[in-house]
């Protein structure tokens, strides 16, 4: 038994969403200091959740893979300046990889017919 009816952007959907936990681990890792961060914070924690919720789309909309991973992108390079160094590069790393995974996925509808002779 198959856990999905179609195929999803596995790979791109992990990386994507482990660049958002990634970006929102370290203003989360003390909750108390969230006010003395100051905007660097709330700016992860913003990126963070929005891409967390490219991940989603990418999961729940395979179909539209290219604007999530467009998302996932430009997301990924605003959280070099923005937030902590892209998460000490790691967060930045792997919102580009995933988004371009996702940019590179195709539906098998989307594959072109191989003819024959």
């Amino acid at each position: 038994m198959r856990l999905t009816a179609r195929p999803r952007p596995v790979a791109a959907c992990l990386c994507v969403a482990l660049a958002g936990l990634e970006l929102g681990a370290l203003p989360l890792a003390r909750p108390s200091m969230l006010g003395i961060q100051g905007l660097s914070a709330a700016t992860a924690l913003l990126l963070a959740a929005a891409l967390v919720g490219c991940a989603v789309h990418l999961w729940a909309r395979p179909a539209r893979a290219l604007w999530a991973g467009t998302g996932a992108i430009l997301l990924g390079l605003l959280s070099y300046p923005l937030a902590n160094l892209g998460g000490f590069l790691l967060g930045i790393l792997l919102a580009l990889t995933g988004g371009a995974l996702a940019l590179a996925w195709r539906t098998t509808e989307d594959t072109p017919p191989t003819g024959r002779g």
